[in-house]
């Protein structure tokens, strides 16, 4: 559940946080709770949140500068988070927020020998972006 937290955290305090990495993320905290919703629940899934959102919440304009990265892979066990992040795509470039959403090939599964390699990957482009020196 780790894309969903990072996702979580970063979307309900940008006021915190100034990037989100966030990697084969399941964005709807519904998926956890089927057949039941409460405040609990819409507080703690950005998809939900995000979407209605008033237009003119501060907050939009810290997700506009902020560096929101998503990755999900196309090969196992990531069909529910595949879908998932192409709706926060869809939902973010309708809300005018920027984000590099990173959709990796099918044979990239929902494991942790595909996370290590994309942390490397983004982190190095994160850093750089920052000015900080990355050497592996």
């Amino acid at each position: 559940m780790g894309g969903f937290h990072a996702g979580n955290f970063f979307f309900r305090r940008p006021d915190l946080f100034d990037t989100l990495l966030a990697l084969s993320g399941l964005y709807y905290a519904g998926y956890f709770f089927p057949n039941y919703n409460d405040p609990l629940i819409y507080d703690n899934s950005p998809y939900d949140f995000l979407r209605s959102m008033p237009a003119d919440h501060p907050y939009w304009d810290l997700y506009r500068h902020r560096r929101i990265v998503m990755c999900v892979g196309q090969g196992a066990w990531e069909d529910e988070l595949l879908d998932s992040t192409r709706q926060m795509d869809a939902l973010l470039k309708e809300k005018d927020i920027p984000a590099w959403i990173d959709y990796w090939g099918h044979n990239v599964a929902h494991d942790w020998a595909w996370w290590r390699k994309q942390v490397v990957y983004f982190m190095q482009h994160i850093l750089t972006d920052t000015g900080v020196e990355y050497v592996i």
